[in-house]
Protein backbone atom coordinates (compact mmCIF):
# COMPACT_ATOMS: atom_id res chain seq x y z
CA UNK A 1 0.00 0.00 0.00
CA UNK A 2 1.45 3.33 -1.05
CA UNK A 3 1.78 6.24 1.31
CA UNK A 4 1.72 9.90 0.36
CA UNK A 5 3.72 10.61 -2.79
CA UNK A 6 6.82 12.74 -2.82
CA UNK A 7 7.07 14.95 -5.89
CA UNK A 8 10.15 16.98 -6.66
CA UNK A 9 11.12 18.95 -9.74
CA UNK A 10 14.59 20.45 -9.95
CA UNK A 11 14.64 24.07 -11.13
CA UNK A 12 17.57 23.46 -13.49
CA UNK A 13 19.56 26.52 -12.43
CA UNK A 14 23.27 26.33 -13.14
CA UNK A 15 26.23 27.37 -11.05
CA UNK A 16 28.13 29.42 -13.62
CA UNK A 17 29.03 27.08 -16.49
CA UNK A 18 28.91 23.97 -14.31
CA UNK A 19 25.88 21.80 -14.94
CA UNK A 20 26.58 18.99 -12.51
CA UNK A 21 27.28 20.44 -9.13
CA UNK A 22 24.12 20.24 -7.08
CA UNK A 23 23.04 17.91 -4.33
CA UNK A 24 19.59 17.80 -2.78
CA UNK A 25 18.82 16.05 0.49
CA UNK A 26 15.39 15.59 2.05
CA UNK A 27 14.53 14.47 5.54
CA UNK A 28 10.80 13.95 6.07
CA UNK A 29 9.72 14.02 9.70
CA UNK A 30 6.64 13.01 11.71
CA UNK A 31 5.28 9.48 11.66
CA UNK A 32 8.04 8.15 9.45
CA UNK A 33 11.21 9.71 8.21
CA UNK A 34 12.31 9.99 4.62
CA UNK A 35 15.87 10.99 3.89
CA UNK A 36 16.76 11.72 0.28
CA UNK A 37 20.31 12.35 -0.87
CA UNK A 38 20.94 13.13 -4.51
CA UNK A 39 23.50 14.41 -6.98
CA UNK A 40 21.95 16.14 -9.95
CA UNK A 41 23.61 16.60 -13.34
CA UNK A 42 21.46 19.21 -15.10
CA UNK A 43 22.03 20.79 -18.49
CA UNK A 44 18.78 20.86 -20.43
CA UNK A 45 15.46 22.69 -20.16
CA UNK A 46 13.00 19.81 -20.67
CA UNK A 47 11.94 17.46 -17.91
CA UNK A 48 12.06 13.68 -17.59
CA UNK A 49 9.32 12.02 -15.57
CA UNK A 50 10.51 9.15 -13.37
CA UNK A 51 8.22 7.08 -11.14
CA UNK A 52 9.82 4.99 -8.41
CA UNK A 53 8.34 2.78 -5.73
CA UNK A 54 10.10 1.95 -2.49
CA UNK A 55 9.21 -1.48 -1.09
CA UNK A 56 9.31 -0.93 2.65
CA UNK A 57 7.87 -4.21 3.94
CA UNK A 58 10.93 -6.36 3.25
CA UNK A 59 14.61 -5.68 3.85
CA UNK A 60 16.65 -6.71 0.81
CA UNK A 61 20.08 -6.73 2.51
CA UNK A 62 21.57 -5.80 5.86
CA UNK A 63 25.02 -4.24 5.64
CA UNK A 64 27.67 -4.20 8.34
CA UNK A 65 27.44 -1.47 10.96
CA UNK A 66 30.86 -0.40 9.66
CA UNK A 67 29.72 -0.49 6.02
CA UNK A 68 31.46 2.78 5.12
CA UNK A 69 35.04 2.38 6.31
CA UNK A 70 38.42 4.00 5.70
CA UNK A 71 41.77 3.02 4.21
CA UNK A 72 45.25 4.31 4.96
CA UNK A 73 47.98 3.17 2.60
CA UNK A 74 51.02 1.35 3.97
CA UNK A 75 53.17 3.83 2.05
CA UNK A 76 52.24 6.43 4.69
CA UNK A 77 54.28 4.36 7.15
CA UNK A 78 57.17 3.98 4.72
CA UNK A 79 57.45 7.70 3.92
CA UNK A 80 57.31 8.76 7.57
CA UNK A 81 53.87 10.39 7.41
CA UNK A 82 52.48 8.16 10.16
CA UNK A 83 55.40 8.97 12.43
CA UNK A 84 54.90 12.72 11.89
CA UNK A 85 51.12 13.03 11.78
CA UNK A 86 49.16 10.08 13.16
CA UNK A 87 48.81 11.67 16.61
CA UNK A 88 47.22 14.87 15.25
CA UNK A 89 44.11 15.86 17.23
CA UNK A 90 42.60 17.32 14.08
CA UNK A 91 43.05 14.04 12.21
CA UNK A 92 41.48 12.09 15.07
CA UNK A 93 38.45 14.38 15.18
CA UNK A 94 37.85 14.22 11.43
CA UNK A 95 38.23 10.43 11.34
CA UNK A 96 35.97 10.08 14.36
CA UNK A 97 33.17 11.79 12.42
CA UNK A 98 33.23 8.72 10.14
CA UNK A 99 32.97 6.15 12.92
CA UNK A 100 31.98 3.42 13.44
CA UNK A 101 34.16 1.86 10.79
CA UNK A 102 37.29 -0.10 10.02
CA UNK A 103 40.65 1.55 9.46
CA UNK A 104 42.39 -0.64 6.93
CA UNK A 105 46.17 -0.17 6.79
CA UNK A 106 47.41 -1.88 3.66
CA UNK A 107 48.39 -1.51 0.03
CA UNK A 108 51.24 -2.50 -2.26
CA UNK A 109 53.90 -1.73 0.34
CA UNK A 110 52.21 -3.97 2.90
CA UNK A 111 54.18 -6.74 1.21
CA UNK A 112 57.42 -4.90 1.89
CA UNK A 113 56.74 -4.06 5.55
CA UNK A 114 58.71 -5.58 8.43
CA UNK A 115 57.86 -4.78 12.04
CA UNK A 116 60.86 -3.68 14.14
CA UNK A 117 59.84 -3.88 17.81
CA UNK A 118 62.46 -1.59 19.34
CA UNK A 119 65.05 1.00 18.43
CA UNK A 120 67.87 -1.36 19.34
CA UNK A 121 67.03 -3.64 16.43
CA UNK A 122 69.06 -2.55 13.44
CA UNK A 123 67.21 -2.75 10.14
CA UNK A 124 70.31 -4.05 8.37
CA UNK A 125 70.73 -6.96 10.79
CA UNK A 126 67.06 -7.86 10.46
CA UNK A 127 67.39 -7.83 6.69
CA UNK A 128 70.40 -10.15 6.88
CA UNK A 129 68.37 -12.56 9.01
CA UNK A 130 65.53 -12.49 6.49
CA UNK A 131 67.91 -13.14 3.62
CA UNK A 132 68.70 -16.48 5.20
CA UNK A 133 65.00 -17.39 5.36
CA UNK A 134 63.56 -15.84 2.22
CA UNK A 135 64.34 -15.87 -1.46
CA UNK A 136 66.61 -12.98 -2.54
CA UNK A 137 64.05 -11.11 -4.62
CA UNK A 138 61.85 -10.55 -1.55
CA UNK A 139 64.32 -8.66 0.65
CA UNK A 140 63.75 -5.02 -0.35
CA UNK A 141 61.81 -4.34 2.85
CA UNK A 142 61.19 -1.25 4.95
CA UNK A 143 60.57 -1.23 8.68
CA UNK A 144 57.58 -0.20 10.76
CA UNK A 145 58.77 0.92 14.17
CA UNK A 146 57.12 0.26 17.50
CA UNK A 147 56.32 3.97 17.64
CA UNK A 148 54.53 3.77 14.28
CA UNK A 149 52.51 0.76 15.42
CA UNK A 150 51.58 2.30 18.77
CA UNK A 151 50.55 5.49 16.97
CA UNK A 152 48.30 3.61 14.53
CA UNK A 153 46.59 1.69 17.32
CA UNK A 154 46.08 4.76 19.49
CA UNK A 155 44.74 6.69 16.51
CA UNK A 156 42.22 3.96 15.70
CA UNK A 157 41.12 3.74 19.33
CA UNK A 158 40.75 7.50 19.74
CA UNK A 159 38.82 7.81 16.46
CA UNK A 160 36.60 4.85 17.45
CA UNK A 161 37.71 2.86 14.42
CA UNK A 162 38.60 -0.84 14.29
CA UNK A 163 42.10 -1.50 12.96
CA UNK A 164 42.43 -3.89 10.01
CA UNK A 165 46.11 -4.56 9.29
CA UNK A 166 47.59 -6.15 6.17
CA UNK A 167 50.52 -8.47 6.97
CA UNK A 168 53.43 -9.04 4.61
CA UNK A 169 52.87 -12.34 2.77
CA UNK A 170 56.12 -12.06 0.82
CA UNK A 171 58.21 -13.03 3.82
CA UNK A 172 58.59 -16.59 2.56
CA UNK A 173 60.68 -19.69 3.15
CA UNK A 174 60.62 -22.50 0.59
CA UNK A 175 57.39 -21.21 -1.02
CA UNK A 176 55.61 -20.94 2.36
CA UNK A 177 54.79 -17.83 4.33
CA UNK A 178 57.29 -17.17 7.12
CA UNK A 179 55.24 -16.10 10.13
CA UNK A 180 58.14 -15.12 12.41
CA UNK A 181 57.69 -11.36 12.01
CA UNK A 182 53.91 -11.67 12.37
CA UNK A 183 54.49 -13.52 15.64
CA UNK A 184 56.72 -10.67 16.86
CA UNK A 185 53.95 -8.19 16.01
CA UNK A 186 51.29 -10.32 17.71
CA UNK A 187 53.36 -10.69 20.88
CA UNK A 188 53.98 -6.95 21.00
CA UNK A 189 50.30 -6.16 20.39
CA UNK A 190 48.95 -8.74 22.82
CA UNK A 191 51.00 -7.27 25.67
CA UNK A 192 49.38 -3.89 24.97
CA UNK A 193 45.83 -5.24 24.71
CA UNK A 194 45.45 -4.08 21.10
CA UNK A 195 42.36 -5.37 19.31
CA UNK A 196 43.22 -5.93 15.64
CA UNK A 197 41.72 -7.56 12.56
CA UNK A 198 43.93 -8.98 9.82
CA UNK A 199 44.71 -9.40 6.16
CA UNK A 200 47.62 -11.25 4.54
CA UNK A 201 48.97 -9.85 1.28
CA UNK A 202 47.76 -7.18 -1.13
CA UNK A 203 46.53 -8.02 -4.66
CA UNK A 204 48.39 -11.36 -4.76
CA UNK A 205 47.13 -12.20 -8.25
CA UNK A 206 49.21 -9.22 -9.49
CA UNK A 207 52.45 -10.18 -7.71
CA UNK A 208 54.10 -11.30 -10.94
CA UNK A 209 53.48 -7.88 -12.48
CA UNK A 210 54.37 -5.85 -9.38
CA UNK A 211 57.19 -7.88 -7.81
CA UNK A 212 58.23 -10.36 -10.49
CA UNK A 213 57.21 -13.36 -8.37
CA UNK A 214 54.13 -15.54 -8.08
CA UNK A 215 52.16 -16.96 -5.15
CA UNK A 216 49.39 -19.23 -6.52
CA UNK A 217 45.89 -18.98 -5.07
CA UNK A 218 46.06 -22.45 -3.55
CA UNK A 219 49.41 -21.66 -1.91
CA UNK A 220 48.04 -18.42 -0.48
CA UNK A 221 45.11 -20.40 0.90
CA UNK A 222 47.50 -22.56 2.89
CA UNK A 223 49.25 -19.40 4.12
CA UNK A 224 45.90 -18.11 5.41
CA UNK A 225 45.27 -21.40 7.17
CA UNK A 226 48.65 -21.01 8.86
CA UNK A 227 47.79 -17.45 9.90
CA UNK A 228 44.47 -18.57 11.37
CA UNK A 229 46.30 -21.25 13.39
CA UNK A 230 48.73 -18.59 14.59
CA UNK A 231 45.90 -16.26 15.65
CA UNK A 232 44.23 -19.12 17.48
CA UNK A 233 47.28 -19.38 19.75
CA UNK A 234 46.31 -16.02 21.28
CA UNK A 235 43.03 -15.81 23.23
CA UNK A 236 42.87 -12.12 22.28
CA UNK A 237 43.16 -12.82 18.54
CA UNK A 238 41.33 -16.12 18.33
CA UNK A 239 38.19 -14.16 17.38
CA UNK A 240 39.95 -11.61 15.17
CA UNK A 241 38.39 -11.04 11.78
CA UNK A 242 40.59 -12.39 8.97
CA UNK A 243 39.67 -11.38 5.43
CA UNK A 244 41.19 -12.18 2.04
CA UNK A 245 42.53 -12.62 -0.53
CA UNK A 246 42.33 -8.95 -1.63
CA UNK A 247 42.47 -9.67 -5.35
CA UNK A 248 42.23 -6.96 -7.98
CA UNK A 249 38.97 -6.01 -9.69
CA UNK A 250 37.62 -8.37 -12.38
CA UNK A 251 38.41 -7.16 -15.90
CA UNK A 252 37.27 -8.23 -19.35
CA UNK A 253 40.83 -8.87 -20.53
CA UNK A 254 43.48 -10.23 -18.19
CA UNK A 255 46.99 -9.26 -19.27
CA UNK A 256 49.51 -8.18 -16.63
CA UNK A 257 48.01 -10.21 -13.80
CA UNK A 258 46.41 -13.55 -13.15
CA UNK A 259 42.62 -13.64 -13.44
CA UNK A 260 41.29 -12.37 -10.10
CA UNK A 261 38.19 -14.56 -10.31
CA UNK A 262 40.16 -17.73 -11.09
CA UNK A 263 42.66 -16.85 -8.37
CA UNK A 264 39.83 -16.33 -5.88
CA UNK A 265 38.28 -19.69 -6.75
CA UNK A 266 41.58 -21.51 -6.19
CA UNK A 267 42.12 -19.66 -2.92
CA UNK A 268 38.65 -20.47 -1.57
CA UNK A 269 39.07 -24.19 -2.22
CA UNK A 270 41.72 -24.18 0.52
CA UNK A 271 41.00 -21.25 2.86
CA UNK A 272 37.23 -20.67 2.97
CA UNK A 273 37.02 -22.04 6.54
CA UNK A 274 39.85 -19.79 7.77
CA UNK A 275 38.49 -16.40 6.68
CA UNK A 276 35.54 -14.33 7.86
CA UNK A 277 34.96 -12.45 4.61
CA UNK A 278 36.00 -12.46 0.95
CA UNK A 279 37.81 -9.26 -0.03
CA UNK A 280 38.72 -7.62 -3.32
CA UNK A 281 39.66 -4.20 -4.68
CA UNK A 282 37.59 -2.05 -7.02
CA UNK A 283 38.22 1.00 -9.19
CA UNK A 284 36.36 2.26 -12.24
CA UNK A 285 38.99 3.93 -14.42
CA UNK A 286 42.70 4.59 -14.88
CA UNK A 287 43.62 7.72 -12.95
CA UNK A 288 46.10 8.79 -15.63
CA UNK A 289 43.47 8.66 -18.39
CA UNK A 290 40.22 9.57 -16.61
CA UNK A 291 38.08 12.42 -17.94
CA UNK A 292 35.46 14.54 -16.21
CA UNK A 293 32.69 12.90 -18.23
CA UNK A 294 33.69 9.44 -16.95
CA UNK A 295 32.36 10.34 -13.52
CA UNK A 296 28.78 10.80 -14.77
CA UNK A 297 28.53 8.11 -17.47
CA UNK A 298 26.06 5.34 -16.59
CA UNK A 299 28.09 2.68 -18.41
CA UNK A 300 31.15 3.56 -16.32
CA UNK A 301 29.20 3.37 -13.06
CA UNK A 302 27.67 0.08 -14.21
CA UNK A 303 31.13 -1.51 -14.19
CA UNK A 304 30.73 -2.12 -10.47
CA UNK A 305 27.57 -4.20 -10.95
CA UNK A 306 29.34 -6.46 -13.45
CA UNK A 307 32.38 -6.78 -11.20
CA UNK A 308 30.34 -7.76 -8.13
CA UNK A 309 28.48 -10.35 -10.19
CA UNK A 310 31.79 -11.76 -11.49
CA UNK A 311 33.16 -12.11 -7.95
CA UNK A 312 29.95 -13.79 -6.77
CA UNK A 313 30.15 -16.27 -9.65
CA UNK A 314 33.70 -17.23 -8.65
CA UNK A 315 32.78 -17.91 -5.02
CA UNK A 316 31.61 -21.43 -5.92
CA UNK A 317 28.79 -21.56 -3.42
CA UNK A 318 30.82 -20.09 -0.53
CA UNK A 319 28.45 -17.94 1.53
CA UNK A 320 30.94 -15.66 3.27
CA UNK A 321 30.35 -11.87 3.38
CA UNK A 322 31.90 -9.82 0.58
CA UNK A 323 34.05 -6.76 1.32
CA UNK A 324 35.42 -4.10 -0.98
CA UNK A 325 38.59 -3.80 1.08
CA UNK A 326 40.10 -1.05 -1.10
CA UNK A 327 38.08 1.09 -3.47
CA UNK A 328 37.79 4.53 -4.99
CA UNK A 329 37.12 6.18 -8.34
CA UNK A 330 40.39 5.69 -10.24
CA UNK A 331 43.38 3.41 -9.74
CA UNK A 332 46.96 4.61 -9.83
CA UNK A 333 46.43 7.03 -6.95
CA UNK A 334 43.29 8.61 -8.37
CA UNK A 335 42.66 11.12 -11.16
CA UNK A 336 44.35 14.50 -10.50
CA UNK A 337 41.86 17.34 -9.98
CA UNK A 338 38.93 14.94 -10.40
CA UNK A 339 39.00 12.17 -7.78
CA UNK A 340 39.13 14.66 -4.91
CA UNK A 341 36.59 17.10 -6.36
CA UNK A 342 32.82 17.35 -6.18
CA UNK A 343 32.29 15.34 -9.36
CA UNK A 344 33.80 12.25 -7.70
CA UNK A 345 30.76 12.18 -5.45
CA UNK A 346 28.67 10.72 -8.26
CA UNK A 347 30.84 7.60 -8.30
CA UNK A 348 31.13 7.46 -4.52
CA UNK A 349 27.42 7.81 -3.75
CA UNK A 350 26.43 5.36 -6.50
CA UNK A 351 29.02 2.86 -5.24
CA UNK A 352 27.62 3.03 -1.72
CA UNK A 353 24.09 2.50 -2.98
CA UNK A 354 24.82 -0.21 -5.54
CA UNK A 355 27.26 -2.16 -3.37
CA UNK A 356 24.78 -2.32 -0.51
CA UNK A 357 21.92 -3.35 -2.79
CA UNK A 358 24.03 -6.16 -4.28
CA UNK A 359 25.01 -7.55 -0.90
CA UNK A 360 28.47 -6.10 -0.23
CA UNK A 361 28.89 -5.92 3.57
CA UNK A 362 31.76 -3.41 3.89
CA UNK A 363 33.17 -0.72 1.57
CA UNK A 364 36.61 0.62 2.54
CA UNK A 365 37.33 3.98 0.93
CA UNK A 366 40.85 4.55 -0.36
CA UNK A 367 41.94 6.70 1.26
CA UNK A 368 41.54 8.82 4.37
CA UNK A 369 44.58 10.84 3.35
CA UNK A 370 47.13 10.48 0.56
CA UNK A 371 46.74 10.31 -3.21
CA UNK A 372 44.37 12.19 -5.49
CA UNK A 373 41.36 10.28 -4.13
CA UNK A 374 41.79 11.23 -0.47
CA UNK A 375 38.99 12.38 1.81
CA UNK A 376 41.36 14.89 3.45
CA UNK A 377 43.97 17.04 1.77
CA UNK A 378 47.62 17.23 2.82
CA UNK A 379 46.73 19.84 5.46
CA UNK A 380 44.01 17.53 6.81
CA UNK A 381 41.22 19.73 5.52
CA UNK A 382 38.04 17.94 4.39
CA UNK A 383 37.47 17.35 0.69
CA UNK A 384 33.96 16.96 -0.83
CA UNK A 385 33.69 13.19 -0.40
CA UNK A 386 34.48 13.54 3.31
CA UNK A 387 31.45 15.77 3.78
CA UNK A 388 29.32 13.39 1.74
CA UNK A 389 30.57 10.43 3.78
CA UNK A 390 29.78 12.17 7.07
CA UNK A 391 26.27 12.96 5.89
CA UNK A 392 25.83 9.36 4.71
CA UNK A 393 26.95 8.12 8.13
CA UNK A 394 24.40 10.33 9.88
CA UNK A 395 21.42 9.56 7.66
CA UNK A 396 21.72 6.13 6.00
CA UNK A 397 21.01 2.98 7.99
CA UNK A 398 21.91 -0.70 7.60
CA UNK A 399 18.74 -2.16 6.10
CA UNK A 400 18.60 -2.00 2.28
CA UNK A 401 15.19 -1.63 0.63
CA UNK A 402 14.26 -2.42 -2.94
CA UNK A 403 13.44 0.44 -5.31
CA UNK A 404 11.45 -0.13 -8.49
CA UNK A 405 11.44 2.24 -11.45
CA UNK A 406 14.90 3.81 -11.24
CA UNK A 407 16.62 4.29 -14.61
CA UNK A 408 20.18 4.29 -15.94
CA UNK A 409 20.37 8.06 -15.50
CA UNK A 410 18.11 8.60 -12.50
CA UNK A 411 19.64 6.19 -10.00
CA UNK A 412 17.74 5.84 -6.72
CA UNK A 413 18.57 3.75 -3.66
CA UNK A 414 16.74 3.29 -0.39
CA UNK A 415 17.70 2.18 3.12
CA UNK A 416 16.16 2.15 6.52
CA UNK A 417 17.23 5.41 8.11
CA UNK A 418 19.52 5.96 11.05
CA UNK A 419 16.38 7.44 12.60
CA UNK A 420 13.89 5.09 14.21
CA UNK A 421 10.86 4.11 12.09
CA UNK A 422 12.30 5.89 9.10
CA UNK A 423 13.25 5.41 5.47
CA UNK A 424 16.20 6.92 3.60
CA UNK A 425 16.11 7.65 -0.12
CA UNK A 426 19.21 8.79 -2.00
CA UNK A 427 20.41 8.91 -5.56
CA UNK A 428 21.43 11.01 -8.53
CA UNK A 429 20.35 12.35 -11.87
CA UNK A 430 23.06 11.71 -14.48
CA UNK A 431 21.08 12.92 -17.47
CA UNK A 432 21.32 16.31 -19.17
CA UNK A 433 17.68 16.98 -18.33
CA UNK A 434 15.94 17.90 -15.10
CA UNK A 435 13.81 15.09 -13.71
CA UNK A 436 10.39 15.09 -12.10
CA UNK A 437 10.61 12.18 -9.67
CA UNK A 438 7.48 10.69 -8.15
CA UNK A 439 8.11 8.38 -5.21
CA UNK A 440 5.46 6.06 -3.79
CA UNK A 441 5.43 3.34 -1.18
CA UNK A 442 6.76 5.48 1.67
CA UNK A 443 5.30 6.00 5.15
CA UNK A 444 2.85 8.88 5.38
CA UNK A 445 4.68 12.02 6.49
CA UNK A 446 3.78 15.66 6.76
CA UNK A 447 7.08 17.48 6.97
CA UNK A 448 10.27 17.37 4.94
CA UNK A 449 13.70 18.51 6.06
CA UNK A 450 15.58 19.63 2.95
CA UNK A 451 19.32 20.03 2.45
CA UNK A 452 20.74 21.68 -0.66
CA UNK A 453 24.45 21.13 -1.31
CA UNK A 454 26.44 22.88 -4.02
CA UNK A 455 30.11 23.55 -4.63
CA UNK A 456 29.59 26.87 -2.87
CA UNK A 457 28.23 25.03 0.16
CA UNK A 458 31.32 22.80 0.28
CA UNK A 459 33.55 25.87 0.04
CA UNK A 460 31.69 27.46 2.93
CA UNK A 461 31.91 24.25 4.98
CA UNK A 462 35.67 24.08 4.43
CA UNK A 463 36.05 27.74 5.35
CA UNK A 464 34.09 27.15 8.54
CA UNK A 465 36.25 24.14 9.32
CA UNK A 466 39.47 26.10 8.81
CA UNK A 467 38.21 28.90 11.08
CA UNK A 468 37.53 26.46 13.93
CA UNK A 469 40.62 25.32 15.79
CA UNK A 470 41.58 21.81 14.64
CA UNK A 471 38.36 21.69 12.61
CA UNK A 472 36.43 21.00 15.83
CA UNK A 473 33.01 20.60 14.24
CA UNK A 474 30.20 18.82 16.05
CA UNK A 475 27.27 17.04 14.43
CA UNK A 476 25.15 20.05 15.38
CA UNK A 477 27.61 22.27 13.49
CA UNK A 478 27.35 20.03 10.45
CA UNK A 479 23.57 20.08 10.36
CA UNK A 480 23.60 23.86 10.77
CA UNK A 481 26.13 24.49 8.00
CA UNK A 482 24.35 22.19 5.54
CA UNK A 483 21.56 24.83 5.59
CA UNK A 484 18.63 22.46 6.01
CA UNK A 485 15.09 23.79 5.62
CA UNK A 486 11.87 22.42 7.05
CA UNK A 487 9.02 22.27 4.54
CA UNK A 488 5.69 20.59 4.10
CA UNK A 489 5.14 18.05 1.34
CA UNK A 490 2.81 20.47 -0.39
CA UNK A 491 5.58 23.08 -0.60
CA UNK A 492 8.35 20.83 -1.91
Amino acid sequence: MCGRQLLYKHDGKRQGNDTRLLVTIFVCLVGGVLVCVGFWHIAGTHTNAVYVTVLTKKVLQIVDEKFLSLGLDSSKICDGWVNRNIRSEKLVKLANMLSPGYLRVGGTLADRLVFVPDSDTRYSSLEEDLKEKCTPQNTSFFNMSASDWIGLNEFAQNAQLHLLFDLNVLLRTDSQWNDSNARVLLNFSDKRDYIINWQLGNEPNAFRHVFGISVPGETLGHDFNNLRELLDEYPRYKKSILIGPDVTRPVQRVSLEESPTLYLSEFLKVANSSINAISWHQYYVNGRKAKLSDFVKPHVLNILSWQISAIKASMSGVTLPMWLSETSSAYGGGAPKLSDRFVAGFMWLDKLGLAARMGVSVVIRQSLIGGNYALLDDLMNPLPDWWLSVLYKQLVGRGVLEVLGATEHVRIYSHCSRHENAVTLFGMNLSNLPSLITVSGLPTTSRVLTYILTCDVFSRLNMCCSMKRDCNLTQTDLCHHFNHKLRTLQNL
